[in-house]
């Protein structure tokens, strides 16, 4: 049952993705975990502004389709936690990565409005 609307939807990916961006300078990750975790965070910063909800600024990219990358965002978060010696902080990366794949199983499928006010006509 799909509950969470795409307006809070969004609102999490900018966040999630801000901390996915921050959380390896806040565990103090060096080389290419790091990199993993900050190019994962602009990557979902991306497709969110290119996705049509009501956070996106172009609409672009069908909520269907935003809802497959962050299955495959919160899929990455797991595998990272699971391959990359990430120490203490390893458990981090599982949750957002768990609580991703959560939130695409929640999220409405369909913002409830038209997120392009300006264009009406955009589905």
């Amino acid at each position: 049952m799909r509950r969470l609307p795409t307006k809070w939807h969004g609102l999490l990916d900018y966040l999630v993705s801000a901390l996915v961006i921050a959380l390896p300078f806040l565990a103090g990750w060096q080389g290419g975990a790091r990199w993993c975790f900050v190019t994962l965070g602009f990557l979902g910063i991306g497709y969110s502004l290119v996705t049509d909800y009501e956070w996106g600024a172009v609409g672009l990219l069908p909520m269907p389709i935003h809802l497959t990358l962050d299955a495959v965002f919160g899929a990455a978060m797991l595998v990272l936690a699971a391959t990359l010696e990430l120490g203490a902080f390893a458990w981090a990366s599982a949750v957002v990565g768990a609580l991703a794949l959560l939130l695409v199983l929640i999220t409405e499928r369909r913002p409830n409005a038209s997120p392009h006010p300006i264009r009406p006509d955009m589905p």
